[in-house]
């Protein structure tokens, strides 16, 4: 028959089916068959949410004077963005929240990745203004060394977390 163990742990309850008829045999071919499934779901919603915390970050840390250095972050997959636009982004200060437009580019893109199989891809962030690179050395007021790039890979990576429960189809 089947049984259903609780196991407590720090953050949630954690419900094991167990089958005393199933072989072993069966339960890696059980196994095997979730895996194929939900692995490549959890790894597409990692892969979107690590694209839009970068680009968020980027976005929010990117020095403003005009706004047209903050305005010019265009997210791609496959390739890099030849992309640059004379438009001011519409913020006053830096790490004002994104724009709708600014929104708009990231969830683009990360429908995308979501539809495309996993693995298939990657997502850049990519500013053509002549002057980014001496944004992100430090060579404005507004804006200390790495700010922008090296500092959000670095927040991102300490800080990212992805609830799977919120995934859908697992």
């Amino acid at each position: 028959g089947r049984h259903r163990y609780d196991v407590p742990t720090t953050d949630t309850t954690i419900m094991v089916a167990i089958n005393n008829n199933m072989t072993h045999a069966q339960f890696r071919a059980e196994m095997l068959k979730w895996a194929l499934v939900r692995v490549p779901l959890i790894g597409k919603a990692v892969h979107s949410a690590v694209s839009t915390a970068v680009y968020q970050g980027i976005v929010q840390k990117t020095p403003v004077l005009t706004g047209r250095a903050r305005h010019n972050w265009f997210p791609t997959l496959g390739a890099p963005s030849s992309a640059a636009v004379e438009e001011t982004a519409g913020v006053s200060v830096t790490g004002e929240p994104m724009t709708p437009q600014e929104m708009g580019r990231i969830n683009t893109v990360t429908q995308k990745l979501k539809a495309l199989p996993l693995g298939q891809t990657e997502v850049f962030v990519t500013n053509n203004q002549p002057y980014i690179q001496g944004l992100e050395d430090g060579r404005s007021p507004k804006s200390p060394p790495a700010a922008m790039v090296q500092g959000t890979i670095i927040n991102t990576l300490d800080g990212l977390k992805v609830d799977i429960r919120s995934i859908p189809g697992l």
